[in-house]
């Protein structure tokens, strides 16, 4: 008689912990960065399509209560929650996570607080020689004088937010007097916290996925395009590009090259780069990484995102699952990707 061979498939119980848009216009600005019902629903849907049971859990003021309830019920935290306030809101998941001992994706809370300040990810970035561009920070009611040797023009950009809130057209200025009157009018507007003024790099942009903690897997480089924003407007990936215009797009193309258009050399000088930035950052699972040259073909690091977002939808631009499905990954196994990821980190089998 022959010997029956018996497989065990081990499927987990998974958290899911996100942050929704309860306000699906664009007023309510500490949600801008939050996901729709329907990218939460999809990303839910895929998780379980993969066998997993889910328990899903909204960041919101009782997240960690929420988690201590759940602590012995699941095994991983899928975690894409970008918190609810202060400049290290996205470590909250993760450092609830922590204090429980439950397993999570993505980064640990000091990787997510560090490069949320953008001035703290430049300094630590340039101790292993990765160029970036000159910065200054700046409150209210600073005068702010350019540092000796510093060229017009110059960027205003908020120093701990992400997806280019705060970033606007005229955030570029060209003189003093542009630079201190834009200051004065975000903090007449109601911006509060620290500015970052920088050097205007005004050459190509790239953003690039990078997965694996051991072993790094970087994704098809992706070119950001700037041709479709009207005419006279500043080529930055800023408010307007990401929450207006490219929602006018009616293919990803329009918007992006991917895999970006460039020689052998620069890829390996990008895919280095990016590399050498994730590990010295201490990133788990995956981020996404920007650069930008200078006129004279110079590849300088921008800021990083350990949070990518991944909206399963391919008519709407999202980078991350674009860059995926250009190396042959679909939707769902990026999503075992990061869940296989993070399950190696903890030795769960």
């Amino acid at each position: 008689m022959p010997s029956q061979i018996v497989v065990y498939i081990y499927f987990m119980r998974i958290g899911f912990a996100y942050n929704v848009k309860h306000d699906q216009g664009q007023g309510m600005k500490r949600e801008l960065d939050f996901d729709s019902p329907e990218t939460i629903e999809a990303i839910i849907k895929t998780i379980e399509g993969l066998g997993h049971r889910t328990e899903r859990m909204e960041a919101d003021s009782r997240a960690f209560e929420k988690l201590n309830d759940l602590r012995d019920k699941i095994d991983l935290v899928f975690n894409i929650a970008e918190g609810l306030s202060g400049d290290a809101r996205e470590s909250q998941i993760p450092l609830f996570c922590e204090m429980l001992k439950i397993p999570y994706t993505h980064s640990s809370p000091t990787t997510h607080a560090i490069k949320l300040r953008k001035n703290l990810t430049k300094l630590v970035v340039t101790g292993v020689g990765v160029k970036v561009p000159g910065s200054m920070l700046a409150q209210a009611g600073d005068v702010v004088k350019l540092p000796r040797g510093w060229d017009w023009p110059v960027i205003i950009k908020p120093n701990t937010e992400g997806s280019s809130i705060g970033v606007f057209d005229k955030n570029v200025v060209d003189n003093q007097e542009e630079l201190n009157a834009r200051i004065g009018d975000m903090y007449a507007g109601g911006f509060e916290g620290q500015l970052l003024v920088e050097e205007f790099l005004d050459g190509r942009e790239f953003t690039v996925a990078v997965m694996g903690n051991r072993e790094l897997q970087v994704l098809p480089i992706i070119e950001q395009k700037f041709d479709f924003l009207p005419q006279g407007m500043r080529k930055i990936a800023g408010f307007e590009l990401k929450w207006l215009y490219e929602d006018t797009l009616t293919d990803v193309s329009q918007a992006c090259d991917c895999p970006a258009k460039i020689d052998p050399g620069l890829e390996t000088e990008i895919n280095e780069t990016a590399k050498l930035v994730y590990r010295t950052l201490e990133v788990r699972d995956c981020a996404r990484i920007d650069f930008r040259m200078n006129s004279r073909g110079e590849l300088y690091f921008l800021e990083i995102n350990t949070l990518p977002g991944i909206n399963p939808d391919e008519k709407v631009i999202s980078y991350f699952p674009l860059a995926a499905r250009t190396a042959g990954m679909d939707f769902p196994a990026l999503v075992k990707r990061i869940i296989d990821l993070a399950s190696e980190r903890y030795g769960i089998k």
